[in-house]
């Protein structure tokens, strides 16, 4: 069962992905996040002709969420192929590069240093964001979920807290430039109206404005609606009491979506008491198909 989106997420959305050049979308797993950066990157393709959807895994997922026709362009990006042209960008020496990459200590540091690893793939994404700045294509980022996401922003603030000079003070002073920046930047954490995923997105906003992101909103995935209104409750009890087992069944398939909407304001609510970003919320879809469920809500939201 579904809603439809009222106009204030329509206007919300469509002045995020027309204004922004960087949007970070991150939450727990399996609350919908690949799906809603997909969408994300939809409405700005159709808003700016195009848009870029990166993913930070090596395992690809939002190619098969887009369109077949659609001008939104997937990358992913993975440390170990980012090491190259990240120490190209410093070094600008593609033979001494090369050398210096083909050195075993070396490559087993950068794999076995989270930092490392995250900075190379820090400065990969503001080189993909700065040469599509320059065509107005903004980048749509699927970050892993919420705890790694969070390690990989908090990392260039903690670079920049031990260096102050150097190829990775260089990067992080560039990333956090960029991440800050409240005309560019703009962090969406995608929830569930659930116990757990809601205590996640509070955690993530308060360690987010810690860092510093200014811009933020909270999405609220899979929102159930009931046709049924509490105050039936009562007429509901009547039916499951009358011993008609099929009339039964009806009634407490109804009692039971009233009680999953209940539960589901009692968490949004404890949401919006917890934190002051902008929340929106979006409505069930029960659409196994990815593409299917994102183009339904690039319609709903465009």
């Amino acid at each position: 069962m579904a809603t439809t989106v009222d106009n204030v997420p329509k206007r919300h959305f469509s002045a995020m992905v027309a204004n922004r050049d960087l949007i970070l979308v991150t939450g727990k797993g399996g609350t919908g996040k690949s799906t809603f950066c997909a969408t994300l990157a939809e409405l700005a393709a159709r808003r700016r002709g195009a848009a870029l959807a990166v993913e930070m895994s090596v395992h690809a997922r939002l190619p098969e969420m887009l369109r077949p026709e659609s001008p939104v362009h997937a990358v992913c990006i993975d440390a170990e192929e980012a090491v190259l042209p990240a120490l190209g960008r410093l070094l600008g020496l593609p033979t001494l590069v090369t050398r210096i990459f083909n050195n075993r200590v070396l490559r087993l540091f950068i794999r076995t240093s989270p930092a490392i690893r995250e900075m190379i793939m820090l400065d990969e994404l503001h080189h993909l964001v700065s040469s599509h700045a320059e065509r107005r294509c903004p980048v749509i980022v699927d970050l892993p979920s919420s705890g790694h996401a969070l390690s990989i922003l908090e990392t260039p603030l903690a670079v920049h807290r031990l260096l102050r000079v150097g190829p990775l003070a260089l990067i992080a002073a560039q990333v956090e430039e960029l991440l800050l920046d409240r005309s560019r930047c703009e962090l969406v954490v995608v929830t569930l109206p659930e116990e757990l995923p809601v205590n996640e997105a509070i955690e993530v906003v308060r360690r987010a404005q810690d860092i510093g992101l200014v811009n933020r909103t909270v999405v609220v995935n899979q929102v159930p609606h009931a046709v049924l209104e509490p105050e039936d409750g009562e007429l509901l009890d009547i039916l499951r009491s009358r011993g008609d087992a099929e009339l039964g069944r009806v009634a407490e398939a109804a009692r039971g979506e009233i009680d999953e909407v209940a539960q589901s304001r009692q968490q949004i609510e404890r949401l919006r008491l917890a934190v002051t970003d902008r929340i929106i919320e979006l409505p069930l879809h029960r659409d196994p198909d990815p593409s299917r469920c994102v183009s339904s809500l690039v319609e709903e939201l465009a």
